[in-house]
């Protein structure tokens, strides 16, 4: 069974442009936003936390049209990091955009 992760859900969302955009303002590539997509890879906490700020603001600024990735749906070690719980509460293991799999996508046609 396929899963929908959050930064799946973005990538799927957002233009090339715009994934391009935040690739660019996360010092990364669009081949690595797909490898985090897909769960090839994972970011450092560094890069999820970036990640995490850019796509805040781009769901900001598209007026909610892209959803929020939180960098807890990114990397182990920042759903581990008891600052991150403090900080973002429940968002720290539940992202803001729903994680969706392919029974669910099928019960709803």
């Amino acid at each position: 069974m396929k899963t929908i992760t959050p930064m799946k859900a973005w990538m799927a969302a957002a233009t090339a442009e715009e994934q391009e955009v935040l690739a660019h303002r996360t010092q990364t590539t669009r081949g690595n936003l797909y490898q985090y997509a897909g769960g090839h890879r994972e970011a450092s906490a560094s890069r999820a936390g970036a990640i995490e700020a850019a796509t805040a603001d781009m769901h900001r600024l598209s007026k909610g049209r892209l959803p929020k990735v939180y960098r807890t749906d990114l990397c182990e070690a920042c759903r581990a990091c008891q600052y991150a719980a403090k900080c973002l509460g429940s968002r720290a293991v539940v992202s803001d955009f729903p994680i969706v799999d392919a029974r669910q996508l099928e019960l709803a046609l």
